[in-house]
């Protein structure tokens, strides 16, 4: 994956289904020594912690949509064990967005990033986790898909690029 000095912006190349269903990528990013998650701090809430995740380019996969964003916006980088799952958002009924979300291993640690400026990031026990993730219903679920959640039973799917919803 190429490094970005800069986050990419705006949503001209971003990827949508034929449905208009925006397509967004990001990462549960995982310190598999300590077994803490990183969470960052929302950019459009102030007291919320999200999962790193941004819309998913048309120029690239989902797997490197989500590495991307998990650098431009977290600062870390690392192994994909695979993806936890697709999850729809919808508004009024209607489905908007559809998250593909993954488990990273973290490797790196960076002290520069692209949105270090815009972003807190912390490191959380699951348990911590799961509670800073109280208006995020599905990031929630897709913690509980990882390593980290000791009596779950769903391993991550292997990534393979396959496109079918769970």
């Amino acid at each position: 994956m190429d490094s970005f000095t800069e986050a990419r912006t705006g949503r001209e190349n971003q990827l949508y289904d034929e449905n208009s269903v925006r397509q967004v990528a990001g990462c549960v990013p995982i310190d598999t020594h300590t077994g803490r998650v990183l969470l960052i701090a929302s950019s459009k809430h102030k007291g919320v912690w999200v999962i790193p995740k941004g819309g998913w380019e048309k120029d690239e996969s989902s797997t490197d949509a989500a590495l991307r964003e998990t650098y431009e916006e977290a600062g870390v980088r690392g192994t994909m064990a695979g993806l936890l799952g697709t999850f729809d958002v919808a508004e009024n009924g209607i489905t908007k967005t559809r998250f593909w979300i993954y488990e990273l291993h973290v490797e790196q640690v960076l002290e520069e990033w692209p949105e270090k400026k815009e972003r807190q990031r912390q490191w959380f026990t699951y348990e911590e986790a799961i509670k800073a993730l109280v208006f995020k219903p599905f990031m929630q679920e897709a913690l509980s898909r990882t390593l980290l959640y000791a009596g779950h039973t769903k391993k991550a799917r292997p990534v393979d690029g396959n496109r079918t919803l769970q």
